[in-house]
C-alpha cells in the first residue's frame, strides 16, 4: 500500500494515474490495478497450495 499522501479518487499504485475505484489490501485502486492484484494473489495462493500438496494440484 502506498505511503504517500495522494488525492482523493486517485490509484495508489505507484506510478499509475488511474482513477481509484477498488478497496483491496494494497490499498484503493483502479479497476485495473485491482485485477493485476487479484491475479497476484490467485497466483501466490496457487503456489502455495501446491507447496503443502507436495506438487499435487
Amino acid at each position: 500500500m502506498s505511503v504517500q499522501t495522494v488525492d482523493r479518487g486517485q490509484c495508489d499504485t505507484p506510478r499509475c494515474d488511474g482513477q481509484a475505484e477498488t478497496v483491496t489490501p494494497e490499498g484503493y485502486v483502479c479497476t485495473s490495478c485491482a485485477r493485476e492484484i487479484e491475479r497476484a494473489y490467485r497466483e501466490a495462493e496457487r503456489c502455495d497450495r501446491a507447496g503443502r500438496d507436495g506438487g499435487r494440484q
